[in-house]
């Protein structure tokens, strides 16, 4: 049975920093015993132990640790509620491969891979190496201190990214309004906000880790992703010409290896484009609708309708009061605030001046 990515995050959210388990962890680490302790159900935890003391309690930090004094390892259910064994004696299927050495660490290993669970080994050495084992999952805790330096690196590098965004953003949608987007102008916003992605996926899976510690730079990450997802979204729709959902083309290209992610061809297929040299010097036509996105106090049921309507948002620019207020859920007060919006947007890009 294979291992989920979202199912071993969440075995690091158990013994993330400021939790009860991380609690007992450190404790031992200080002691410098040594310790194993086994994540796993009643049902399976028999499947290995072969001795040990049957004790079905409460599980505490505190009752871990003085249970860790014993050599042997500690069975502790999935949920972190009660503690089954204590000094347990475990016997892996022995035709389990394992490339560790100690005694601790290969019973470790073969334990998860046997039972498909999570093993946590505690070295005995002064620095208290922690390595957990889930499944084929070998991963050693690292320090917080390192943790945070890798945090704050990909954030850099995100804001980074973030200004080259605003960047994009700004001209394309300048571009929009005057008509003349080519294909380069989509698939460079597009590549941009995948790496952009990547590195949020990195950060978070890195604040997995690092538990209570990630406050601070969870902030500063919020306010790094604001709007981005939701503005990825519209571009896709402003361009794609398939019927496939935005996420479902966003996830399409965030999936293309290293060297199509910087092929515009490559973006206008999964777009829906048909590839050809000819197509890279077309204009595309935008929908309009992250244009009119920035029209305040404009619903996107309304900017649905009116895309329905006219189809693009060069013939939006061209309609007048009148030819909006045809369009469902628009009335006078509402047709003169989409074209004073737009006149608004225009002006700002210094557009038909």
């Amino acid at each position: 049975m294979g291992v989920r990515e979202e199912d071993f995050l969440k075995v690091l959210e158990k013994v993330a920093p400021g939790t009860p388990l991380r609690e007992a962890i450190n404790s031992i680490v200080q002691m410098r015993n040594g310790g194993l302790i086994v994540l796993a159900s009643l049902e399976k935890a028999r499947q290995v132990v072969h001795a040990g003391f049957f004790l079905d309690t409460e599980f505490t930090p505190q009752r871990v640790v003085e249970l860790s004094k014993m050599d042997r390892a500690i069975v502790i259910d999935e949920d972190l509620k009660r503690i089954y064994y204590a000094n347990a004696y475990l016997v892996p299927d022995p035709s389990i491969e394992s490339d560790e050495t100690g005694t601790r660490h290969l019973t470790a290993e073969k334990v998860a891979k046997q039972l498909n669970v999570a093993t946590i080994a505690i070295s005995a050495e002064r620095m208290g190496r922690v390595t957990i084992y889930y499944g084929p999952i070998k991963y050693v805790l690292q320090d917080i201190s390192v943790l945070s330096a890798r945090v704050n690196q990909a954030l850099r590098i995100l804001e980074q990214y973030r200004v080259t965004y605003n960047e994009l953003s700004q001209e394309l949608m300048a571009l929009e309004l005057e008509g003349r987007v080519l294909p380069y102008h989509v698939a460079n916003i597009l590549q941009n906000i995948v790496q952009i992605l990547d590195t949020e996926e990195e950060i978070r899976r890195l604040f997995v880790e690092l538990g209570e510690e990630r406050k601070l730079t969870e902030l500063l990450l919020e306010w790094l992703m604001v709007g981005v997802k939701e503005q990825a979204e519209l571009i896709v729709r402003d361009f794609q010409v398939n019927r496939k959902s935005p996420k479902t083309i966003i996830e399409e290209i965030r999936r293309l290896p290293p060297e199509d992610l910087l092929s515009t061809e490559k973006i206008l297929e999964i777009l829906g484009y048909e590839s050809s040299e000819e197509m890279l010097d077309r204009v595309l036509p935008s929908r309009g609708y992250r244009v009119l996105s920035q029209i305040p106090r404009l619903p996107m049921a309304v900017i649905e309708d009116l895309v329905n309507a006219f189809g693009t948002l060069r013939a939006i620019l061209r309609a007048t009061e009148k030819d909006l207020m045809e369009v469902k859920g628009i009335a006078e007060v509402r047709a003169r605030a989409i074209r004073a919006g737009l006149r608004r947007l225009k002006s700002t890009f210094g557009i038909g001046r």
